[in-house]
């Protein structure tokens, strides 16, 4: 089980049914849940702090915290980009969303491979 820590106190990650409702999965849409997915996974992976603290909100729900706490910790955490991999990783390993992000995480990985490369031949060089 995956932990994270936020304004000093530490929270276990679990993800659950009503989760995924929060999320906006709906039962038997598979097309649809596995798009909701790629979604959050792609904007984790792009470093979006929307995508960041709306996720971290939905999974913190059932400790009572708040959008406004989230989003507060994650502005003055000085390690938050480490929580965008956590969180991938926690996708990568919960019952719930093993086998999409199986499916899923690898075209997600080559698209922004793709992305990277002329990115980074267009970067400066030091």
């Amino acid at each position: 089980m995956r932990k994270i820590t936020l304004n000093g106190k530490t929270y276990k990650l679990e993800l659950t049914l009503d989760n995924l409702r929060d999320f906006g999965f709906v039962p038997n849409k598979f097309g649809e849940n596995t798009e909701l997915l790629s979604n959050i996974v792609a904007g984790l992976n792009l470093g979006d702090a929307f995508t960041l603290i709306d996720t971290l909100s939905k999974l913190l729900k059932r400790y009572k915290v708040k959008e406004r706490d989230v989003e507060q910790a994650v502005i003055h955490d000085k390690n938050n980009g480490n929580l965008y991999k956590v969180l991938i990783d926690f996708f990568k390993t919960e019952p719930l969303t093993k086998q999409m992000m199986k499916t899923i995480n690898p075209m997600i990985t080559e698209a922004f491979n793709k992305i990277k490369k002329p990115m980074e031949q267009m970067a400066p060089q030091k």
